[in-house]
């Protein structure tokens, strides 16, 4: 709702939201009818926190995995990273690679939303190999078509795998770990948007 007025506004009246919904007429219902009002305000809230905890459920990232120690846990952080990338979900990718960057989520939610759902699917074509481990760093091999394609390097910091700060400059340059891969598959890479030819 918007007022323009040069003078003062003196309204009398609580019935401005939606249209004719009257504050007053509210109360005298719920004091009215105190039953149907408290089932009713259950209802909307239970559908609402309903509706919360299946999106949060549903998300499908696991971000615990990167608390696994040794190769299984490396690689298990690199199949969550492709979930997040397939779903969209920056928030979990970033814990998974980064979560010490505070700037993570705004970055690579943007980078996401530039994809279609149809494209992020595309991640699904990155194959993830056996990863070599020490105590301190993995390598994870992906290939895509058979054909090797480098490796996502991690680092055992804090007790949790993730990327280092080198490695994360540019892969959030890049707009993904997966998705990147896919972006020069495809001859749509870029890095900080600016196209990279292929």
């Amino acid at each position: 709702m918007t007022f323009q007025a040069k003078g003062n506004i003196r309204t009398t009246r609580s019935n401005f939201a939606l249209g004719d919904i009257n504050i007053t007429k509210i109360k005298t219902s719920v004091r009215s009818h105190p039953v149907i009002s408290l089932t009713a305000a259950a209802v909307v809230v239970g559908a609402a926190w309903g509706g919360v905890h299946y999106a949060t459920a549903e998300s499908g990232v696991d971000v615990s995995v990167v608390g696994e120690p040794g190769a299984a846990g490396a690689v298990r952080t690199a199949e969550e990273i492709r979930v997040a990338e397939r779903i969209g979900d920056a928030a979990s990718w970033c814990t998974l690679v980064a979560p010490g960057d505070a700037g993570c989520e705004k970055s690579l939610s943007g980078a996401f939303a530039g994809r279609s759902p149809e494209y992020r699917r595309k991640v699904d074509a990155v194959t993830i190999g056996e990863a070599t481990a020490s105590a301190t760093a993995a390598q994870v091999p992906l290939s895509w078509g058979g054909k090797k394609e480098g490796t996502i390097p991690l680092e055992w910091s804090g007790g949790r795998w993730q990327l280092g700060a080198s490695d994360y400059a540019l892969v959030k340059l890049g707009g993904g770990v997966f998705l990147s891969l896919v972006d020069s598959k495809e001859g749509n890479l870029k890095l900080g948007g600016i196209p990279i030819p292929s």
